[in-house]
């Protein structure tokens, strides 16, 4: 009788079989009970471990948004350090004329 079986053995014979033996309906009925409860099994656990999953990609997606802030702000506090040691190379020295006229000469 297939209700004496474990439920590794009804399993696999739910995965393999094409259902030709000759079964009573209590029984082909006691085997489409058996498949919902399987189903029901590996369906919860095929959605827990998928929200767990999505989950994750989002924290992940945050984390990667996050560095890329911070890159960019490194970056602009990068260019801004980089023009100031460029106007201080582009200063020159006054002459004494220029201080004493206060007119800068351009050139």
């Amino acid at each position: 009788m297939i209700a004496e079986l474990p439920d590794e053995e009804i399993l696999e014979y739910l995965l393999s079989s094409d259902f030709i033996e000759n079964y009573k309906p209590e029984e082909y009925k006691y085997l489409l009970h058996k498949f919902r409860y399987f189903y029901r099994i590996l369906h919860g656990n095929h959605t827990r471990i998928k929200g767990d999953k999505e989950f994750e990609i989002r924290q992940l997606k945050d984390t990667i948004e996050s560095v890329r802030n911070q890159i960019t702000a490194e970056q602009i506090k990068s260019a801004q350090l980089q023009d100031t040691i460029d106007l201080s190379k582009k200063e020159r020295k006054l002459t004494w004329k220029e201080r004493w006229s206060g007119k800068i000469k351009h050139f």
